[in-house]
């Protein structure tokens, strides 16, 4: 299980935009963001009832300052040792470290090098290498730097956002080394306010818990109050230890609901509290969402006038015209639902005071309520303020969940039921991340961003920096974002269903041999097919071709652009009397690639039949991408030796000396096999014949033992009239002997596979 501590994390900095690594695992959990710490909020103090589930009150520190406790009560840590689990912990700061027993941890990696902003990363290298080398049932990892960049720069300040963003980066990391499998708890121990964390105010006092923990914990769920205390027992309780009677708080597992069930109770719960007006909270909620659902204003605009209130709930009781409910309902909301949801409505209360400050005849339009709370909020908004307002983000959604706000109050309206809405919140409510403004402005293909002749991007690099999504409509034609600039500038992003991407490699069919010939394509009729299982098999055959030379030139330049090489444009597979390559002889092949001392190397090759062996010389083709993950999974210390081995490929010749290096299998990133590259006519030894080179050998030889099976093999024998084209990345090709009195000729050529793949795209 792992542990994180994000010291002085505030949770109104917390979005799925800014920091999705932790509001993902949020929705792949339970989550409480409105949680509290202790008092006093500091960090010695608050970690050490957050380790140890008991308040200051009964520890008995009450600054930074380590002391002796005035209590036993273990920590998670050290109650887990005891119950003789493995524990790590990851602390970069001498007083945490302090506060922690002696004997509590497996592994005890601790810094103290002055508040280095470079401790973090530290800290989860070191944390990720432990996972690597076997892991720990329990690790604590501590990360500090929101709280450096808020005692430096303010807790609302630039540089604190993006020591947030950068401790979700961290957090990311850790979450990619323990794997979807583990259980994870990552909490803080106070917010801030200005340039500290001493005052006892909503800011500070606010914290939040986040757990995930597969076939324990259902995704999707959360808890309407949590308290720091109740860290301890959650961890333990995940663990599958005893809680000790001494911890104050208690486990947290068990009282979870679904988020949607928490959103819904907590709307419900306006059903009991009436307006002024003697309109409930509810039906105002309900008529707001009614009437934004009848004009198509769009789901987070019916979600944005469902929850705009939700701050009175969570609010102080009785304080109708709450000055903060707005600010307090988008805290609660923004780690778990899109901007477009929770702006509207952290500015809606905004916006009501931007409206009676440029349009005065607004003020006697409003409810008798909404004009007594107005006073409360402070009035029109100055000039100043409401030019500010007019130019910032979200304006007009803030403005027009206003409008239905202020006519969202006629009392006993038919209403559709709360229930209604349960799967629209629900779908909000799914993990992932929201559209980013970025990449929406880069996709966008209307004609002011890309050019309507050829496509190609009309927006520069430095032009998709400073916008915010105001609004997403997704429908069958693909996505319409509607995006707002810091400038003032609005642009609608028309994005079209995503298009065919590249075609994806199939594994070959069952009995392939015969499926080859008989899915042959006549090169009198539409090549398509023969292009897509070119594209996709990375082999294909082509009959009706004739026994004219060079045909195989006219194919080549139909499906593609034929490549020259120091062979020629043309070069004829024939018995030659003084060969300068073993193609060019009756000798048999194996299996292998075609020259890959070339850089790049030749992706495709087409060979058209002229005349052929009355005995010997069938072509052997082997899937090289089927043999490759063979080998993955029968020896993967082989595999891995073959991706990260580079091998110097070399053909010398009268007027050429050709070498390229890479590896006899290449991964991507996703460590997908991408290419294969096997020619031992031409392979040159790895360099030196250090000790090393044995376990190259020893997979060399295991990948070839593979190749030479019939697994994944078709062996066909090519007749006058059949040209044959595979992708030399993945098909490896070689042929039988053949006697030298025979007449075997083929005619071949090479073509560049993004050729293929174009005319397979234009063909699907």
């Amino acid at each position: 299980m792992l542990v994180v501590s994000i010291d002085g994390l505030a949770p109104r900095h917390i979005t799925r935009a800014a920091m999705p690594a932790l509001t993902t695992l949020a929705l792949e959990g339970a989550s409480c963001f409105t949680a509290r710490t202790v008092a006093p909020p500091w960090t010695v103090p608050a970690h050490t009832s957050m380790l140890r589930g008991i308040d200051p009150a009964t520890h008995g520190l009450s600054d930074n300052t380590p002391a002796p406790l005035r209590t036993s009560a273990p920590s998670f840590l050290k109650a887990a040792r005891e119950a003789g689990r493995s524990t790590a912990m990851f602390v970069s700061w001498l007083p945490l470290d302090a506060v922690i027993e002696r004997d509590a941890a497996t592994q005890r990696f601790v810094i103290d090098s002055g508040y280095d902003p470079d401790d973090d990363r530290r800290m989860v290298d070191a944390a990720i290498a432990a996972v690597a080398d076997g892991g720990h049932d329990l690790t604590f990892v501590y990360l500090v730097a929101p709280d450096l960049a808020g005692h430096t720069q303010g807790w609302d300040s630039a540089e604190y956002v993006d020591a947030a963003g950068r401790a979700d980066a961290d957090l990311a990391r850790l979450l990619d080394a323990v794997g979807d499998g583990a259980s994870v708890l990552v909490t803080t121990d106070h917010g801030g306010l200005g340039t500290d964390h001493a005052d006892q105010v909503l800011d500070v006092m606010e914290t939040f818990v986040v757990v995930r923990a597969p076939g324990r914990v259902a995704a999707g769920s959360g808890w309407a109050a949590a308290s720091l205390l109740d860290v301890t027992p959650t961890v333990a309780d995940l663990c599958g230890i005893a809680p000790d009677p001494r911890w104050e708080g208690s486990s947290l597992l068990g009282r979870e609901l679904p988020l949607v069930d928490v959103v819904m109770d907590l709307l419900a719960a306006g059903a009991g509290v009436s307006y002024r007006e003697r309109v409930t909270m509810l039906d105002h909620a309900l008529q707001s969402a009614a009437l934004a659902e009848a004009d198509d204003a769009g789901d987070e605009m019916v979600l944005a006038c469902l929850l705009h209130d939700l701050g009175h709930i969570l609010g102080p009781a009785g304080r109708w015209g709450l000055p903060g409910h707005a600010e307090v309902g988008a805290r609660a909301l923004q780690p778990l639902l899109a901007p477009a949801i929770v702006e509207p409505i952290r500015r809606h209360v905004a916006a009501k005071r931007h409206r009676v400050a440029v349009e005065p005849a607004y003020h006697d339009r409003l409810s008798l309520a909404s004009q007594m709370s107005l006073v409360e909020q402070g009035g029109p908004l100055a000039p100043n303020d409401a030019d500010a307002f007019a130019a910032g983000a979200f304006a007009a959604e803030a403005l027009q969940l206003r409008a239905y706000d202020d006519e969202g109050k006629v009392e006993g309206l038919a209403l559709p039921p709360l229930q209604t809405y349960r799967g629209l919140i629900a779908d909000a409510l799914e993990p992932g991340r929201p559209v980013d403004p970025a990449w929406a402005r880069d996709a966008c293909r209307c004609a002011e961003c890309r050019d309507p002749g050829n496509d190609q991007h009309l927006v520069e690099p430095s032009m998709l920096d400073g916008w915010t999504v105001v609004r997403t409509d997704r429908n069958g034609d693909g996505l319409t974002v509607t995006l707002h600039h810091c400038s003032g500038e609005r642009h609608v992003c028309r994005i079209p269903a995503a298009e065919r991407g590249d075609v994806c490699a199939e594994a070959w069919p069952p009995e392939f041999a015969q499926r080859l010939r008989a899915d042959s394509t006549s090169r009198t009729g539409d090549l398509g097919p023969f292009v897509d299982q070119l594209a996709r098999r990375g082999i294909a055959l082509l009959h009706d071709c004739g026994v004219e030379p060079g045909t195989v030139l006219e194919v080549g330049n139909t499906v593609g652009f034929v490549r020259q090489t120091n062979y020629g444009a043309l070069f004829d597979v024939v018995a030659e009397p003084d060969p300068v390559n073993l193609a060019f002889t009756p000798l048999g092949l194996p299996a292998h690639t075609d020259n890959p001392y070339r850089e790049p190397c030749p992706t495709v090759q087409l060979l058209h039949c002229l005349a052929s062996a009355s005995d010997g010389g069938a072509s052997r083709f082997v899937d090289g991408f089927a043999v490759a993950a063979g080998l993955r999974q029968e020896d993967p210390a082989a595999f891995e030796t073959l991706t990260t081995t580079d091998v110097t490929f070399r053909f010398h010749g009268a007027d050429v000396d050709l070498r390229a290096r890479r590896p006899l299998i290449e991964v991507d990133r996703d460590s997908t096999v991408r290419a294969v590259s096997v020619n031992n006519r031409s392979m040159e030894p790895p360099a030196g014949g250090r000790a090393g080179t044995a376990s190259f050998y020893r997979a060399y030889r295991a990948f070839v033992a593979l190749l030479d099976r019939d697994d994944h093999a078709v062996e066909i024998t090519l007749r006058p009239g059949e040209l044959v084209a595979f992708d030399n990345r993945r098909v490896l090709h070689g042929r039988r002997a053949f006697r030298s009195t025979e007449r075997r000729h083929l005619q071949g050529c090479y073509i560049d596979i993004d050729a293929v793949h174009s005319a397979a795209r234009r063909a699907g």
